[in-house]
């Protein structure tokens, strides 16, 4: 797992975010990636500027595109579920490719996870720490890292480990995440955005 603080330096890329009422709409979509269609959201400047231009990791991947969605998550917003004696806003889970798990029953998962907190608010919330496993099993004991969300900081971590967010007990955490896909995952043609 890699943390960068204050990861995005240009001002007027962060304040395009906080502008832009489209950037937080809700479910899964699908970027073929900069190389192979011009940017036409502020989610995918964002993608470009993370693994495009500003990329800090020095991977040689052929990836086929991104996988994005937004976590959106309020203190008494009725989302929260109880398990393993705690309570999350996201329940324990690995990141995969869903239809393929729910056809076949096999596990295939992005090479790279992200997550990136945008909104300057998120520093005034309580709670919604991400909590990563260093396992691939579904049982969620063993070690495990707590990373607080802050604004502007960007996690790079392994999605198809167990992870999950702890309640937000005050306030609203607001997330991007962004999973890198080395073979899209099935259905990536209806996710487009």
């Amino acid at each position: 797992m890699i943390i960068y603080d204050n990861y995005i330096q240009d001002q007027n890329l962060l304040n395009k975010i906080q502008n832009d009422t489209t950037f937080w709409k809700d479910g899964y979509h699908w970027y073929d990636g900069w190389w192979n269609s011009r940017p036409t959201t502020t989610r995918h400047e964002l993608i470009e500027h993370i693994w495009g231009t500003h990329c800090l990791l020095n991977q040689n991947f052929a990836i086929q595109g991104f996988e994005h969605w937004v976590g959106v998550y309020k203190a008494d917003d009725n989302q929260v579920v109880e398990n393993f004696g705690e309570r999350w806003h996201l329940k324990h889970h690995f990141d995969k490719d869903e239809d393929l798990w729910n056809a076949t029953g096999e596990v295939k998962s992005p090479i790279i996870g992200t997550v990136f907190y945008p909104d300057p608010e998120i520093d005034n919330i309580e709670g919604g720490e991400l909590q990563i496993w260093d396992t691939y099993d579904v049982n969620p004991y063993g070690s495990y890292e707590i990373i607080k969300p802050k604004f502007n900081r960007l996690i790079i971590f392994d999605a198809g480990k167990l992870h999950a967010v702890h309640e937000v007990t005050k306030g609203t955490r607001k997330a991007i995440a962004i999973n890198l896909w080395v073979e899209a995952p099935t259905g990536a043609g209806n996710m487009l955005y």
